[in-house]
């Protein structure tokens, strides 16, 4: 027994030395004391006056970027809880980092590879899965990217252990879009046209997202599935029975201009195309425009098409965004 507490008390007397000799202004060899950096999460918009914290996530990963923008190491946790207090250590020491984390990453998107001292933020993180060119369903996917100020750490050698904080504002990466088609009544009488005569495509070149949240130019557009497709009677026609109108969700990748974002509107009992134009990037911004909103602050929109006349040679339709006209004309449907 005596033996025993003999043993014990050595143990706890050399992990004291070397706790203690990590801080120690005397010590000469401090080159081996660990140092680190704890990183917090949280959401904040450019319009939010409050922080908002994420919650439950599937995955995080945190990369740690020296000075150059190499990458020097990085953490991944799963099944975890971005709350205010929750924390991840990452194990950097002496130089200048910045931090970038990722959440959300699913099955749904295939990761890229990444190397100690050669990968750099510019290096593709994600590719969003897809088939024959159509993108896999991203409806109960949410997925979030930031980035951390520069962390300093000073020489171990002089300074010993040190560990220091940060916190990065996580941005949302997934947008949602609903589309709906709506017929008035002179419409919907007018050589029989319903609102199943019309379908929508949105494809956009957004599927490849670099580390730093950039996308590569060039990329091969992806079309994104239609989803929750409805039929049904708005309230603005005459005969409740009626259906006279048709919506379809849409759950995409990061929306920016350039990256080839298409929205066509298709007359299927014409074979006509009626609308087909960069709505998910002009329209858009013409819509931040207008009414002064940061689209940073926003992740879901609504688009409307509202066909105010019908027949074989055109449909009149005017396109709102988020309940704004942004757009009233003729297409002509003849040959």
């Amino acid at each position: 027994m005596k033996f025993l507490s003999y043993k014990m008390l050595m143990t706890l007397f050399a992990l004291g030395m070397i706790l203690w000799s990590c801080d120690s202004f005397i010590y000469d060899d401090l080159k081996h004391c660990p140092q680190g950096v704890y990183v917090k999460f949280y959401a904040k918009t450019p319009c939010a006056s409050d922080t908002t914290f994420i919650g439950s996530v599937p995955t995080l990963t945190v990369f740690a970027f020296d000075k150059n923008d190499k990458l020097v190491t990085s953490v991944t946790e799963k099944n975890v809880s971005l709350s205010r207090d929750y924390q991840v250590l990452v194990p950097v020491s002496d130089g200048d980092f910045t931090f970038v984390a990722w959440a959300g990453v699913n099955e749904k998107f295939t990761i890229g590879s990444f190397i100690n001292g050669t990968t750099t933020k510019k290096d593709v993180m994600l590719t969003l899965n897809s088939s024959s060119g159509k993108a896999v369903d991203l409806s109960g996917t949410t997925l979030w990217q930031g980035e951390s100020p520069v962390v300093s750490l000073p020489n171990p050698d002089k300074e010993g252990s040190v560990y220091k904080y940060t916190a990065i504002n996580m941005r949302e990466m997934i947008n949602h879009v609903t589309v709906k088609v709506e017929l008035d009544e002179n419409t919907l009488m007018e050589d029989g046209v319903v609102p199943q005569d019309f379908t929508v495509d949105i494809s956009s070149a957004n599927g490849t997202t670099n580390i730093d949240g950039s996308m590569p130019l060039g990329a091969t557009p992806l079309n994104y599935p239609a989803l929750n497709g409805r039929y049904y009677n708005s309230g603005d026609i005459s005969d409740p029975q009626k259906i006279n109108s048709a919506s379809w969700d849409f759950s995409m990748m990061d929306l920016k201009t350039g990256y080839n974002n298409q929205l066509t509107l298709h007359y299927v009992k014409g074979g006509k195309t009626v609308f087909s134009g960069d709505l998910i990037g002009s329209i858009l911004l013409l819509y931040e425009n207008q009414t002064n909103i940061n689209m940073a602050c926003q992740h879901d929109f609504v688009i409307k098409f509202r066909l105010t006349d019908c027949c074989a040679s055109h449909i009149s339709c005017d396109i709102f965004v988020n309940n704004w006209l942004v757009h009233s004309y003729d297409t002509q449907l003849s040959m």
